[in-house]
């Protein structure tokens, strides 16, 4: 499959502009007390940079995953203030992803 991403039609793509879809890729359950699965979001998900709430270092997230109450993220996000045109949307990842969850899945 990575081989397909940097290669078509037996060209390849110039490093430039290829990626590896593992940097847009975490570890998560997607149901309750479900199994880890890898988890690849290319649809409007892909746009949230990460913020934190307690850590000096990042800004505040303005968005979360999940409704008020969620105890699951289900890839649905709102807004948690009102966002102005051209702010940065900002999620904390770790409400979702799992970041020692790798190995788990052998990588």
């Amino acid at each position: 499959f990575l081989f397909s991403l940097y290669e078509r039609d037996g060209e390849p793509y110039d490093s430039g502009t290829t990626c590896d879809v593992l940097v847009w890729s975490w570890v998560q359950p997607i149901e309750e007390d479900g199994p880890l699965v890898i988890v690849a979001d290319l649809d409007n998900g892909s746009l949230l940079n990460e913020g934190r709430e307690d850590d000096p270092e990042f800004e505040m997230p303005n968005v979360r995953c999940g409704k008020e109450g969620d105890t699951m993220c289900m890839m649905s996000y709102y807004a948690t203030k009102d966002i102005k045109a051209g702010e940065e949307l900002l999620c904390d990842y770790a409400d979702f992803a799992s970041f020692h969850g790798w190995p788990d899945m052998g990588l």
